[in-house]
């Protein structure tokens, strides 16, 4: 006989112990990864949309001769993807600008992914669930989707922590960064506050080679013009993207104001670094907060910027832990919060090529919930990461 609390057949509970992480851990978030590309991003964007505006257009501009960067206006910039980058990233992407646009979107898509997942192992990941995680993780997929160069940051970030103690490699991976997107800037600091004087020097020179190196590369056209373009861009989004200076133009301040919240934050972030630095664990909770400090001082976030604390969430947590799961937090938070309401009367006359949501976005209100949402994902997965005394046990 049965007993009324006799529990399942041992065959079934080993057999649902197997199919359970391949299917909630792997099935699941591919499916809704995939879901999401096919019916949500594919259709209002399409593939690359970051990548060709921002590189693979101003790289077939290097091979033919045209100019690189559009005009320091505001028109030039609410298409969404102008060309901003300095040129070390542009000159990268070459070899991509011989092949028709889909196949270098799609080839820069899966290269990518394929970094996040060389991050995830370098830094001591052997979980495939992590690396599961962190490849379909919303705001990866948004970053992969769009083709977005951040996404190449992290990259940049585990080279940095895998090759911390050897002064020319950390410092070459953090001026690789830095010359690519500025905003990772803070992470000299990380350098300085653990007394690698030597690799803080060597980011700060590779960056200013690489930039000045490629520049020169390409006879310094847009050099005069880029600090009113970098001014242009920051007009346009500094209060309409999700960074803490869309919290505060939300709530009525002018851009400039803004952007100035939003680097007084990043230092506050770096005076907090600087107060656990001498502690325990000091190395890995400094390259925490100022992860996250490169993050908040940009007057210009979007979603797959929280892409590098992947980075060190593998450092803290190199097996499935509940903090891998953090992007699903920020769809979240875009699924609970208003939107942007968008003003019509400036919205016409939107561009061929140009999608219709890039085209709204640009011409919408600051709405800070959606912004503050995303800045206290930031905050609160930083805070618990430096909480935890948990160390790294892969990689060192």
């Amino acid at each position: 006989m049965v007993s009324h609390g006799e529990t399942s057949p041992p065959g079934l509970t080993s057999a649902l112990r197997t199919v359970r992480d391949p299917l909630l851990l792997f099935a699941v978030p591919m499916s809704f990864a995939v879901g999401s590309i096919v019916f949500g991003w594919l259709p209002a964007w399409g593939i690359g949309f970051d990548f060709v505006g921002t590189l693979w257009e101003p790289a077939r501009a290097v091979l033919e001769g045209g100019p690189i960067y559009p005009e320091p206006t505001r028109a030039s910039i609410v298409v969404g993807n102008p060309a901003v980058y300095p040129p070390p990233a542009i000159l990268a992407t070459v070899p991509l600008a011989l092949l028709p646009e889909a196949v270098a979107a799609w080839i820069w898509f899966c290269v990518l992914g394929a970094g996040v997942v060389a991050s995830m192992w370098m830094v001591g990941v052997r979980d495939w669930r992590c690396h599961a995680l962190a490849v379909t993780s919303p705001i990866v997929v948004h970053g992969l989707v769009f083709g977005n160069l951040t996404v190449a940051i992290v990259v940049a970030l585990a080279v940095a922590w895998r090759y911390r103690e050897k002064a020319r490699v950390v410092g070459f991976a953090l001026g690789a960064a830095i010359a690519a997107k500025f905003f990772v800037w803070p992470l000299v600091a990380w350098l300085l506050l653990t007394r690698r004087f030597r690799a803080a020097a060597w980011a700060v020179g590779s960056a200013a080679l690489l930039v000045v190196g490629a520049w020169a590369l390409v006879g310094f056209e847009g050099f005069a013009d880029y600090p009113a373009l970098l001014n242009a861009v920051q007009d346009v989004y500094a209060i309409r993207s999700v960074s803490l200076g869309t919290v505060a133009g939300g709530v009525g301040a002018s851009v400039s104001l803004a952007v100035a919240v939003c680097w007084l934050a990043g230092l506050a972030l770096i005076g907090v670094a600087g107060l656990v630095a001498h502690r325990g664990d000091g190395d890995r909770r400094v390259f925490a907060i100022l992860v996250a400090a490169s993050i908040v001082a940009s007057p210009i976030v979007w979603p797959y910027y929280l892409a590098l604390l992947l980075v060190p969430i593998a450092v803290t947590w190199p097996r499935l832990a509940p903090m891998w799961f953090f992007g699903y937090a920020i769809s979240l938070v875009g699924m609970l919060t208003p939107r942007p309401r968008v003003d019509a009367q400036e919205t016409c006359c939107r561009p061929a090529g140009v999608p219709e949501q890039a085209w709204a976005w640009s011409h919408t209100d600051p709405v800070p919930w959606f912004a503050g949402g995303v800045m206290g994902v930031v905050i609160a997965v930083t805070a618990v990461i430096v909480a935890s005394r948990h160390r790294q046990l892969g990689a060192a």
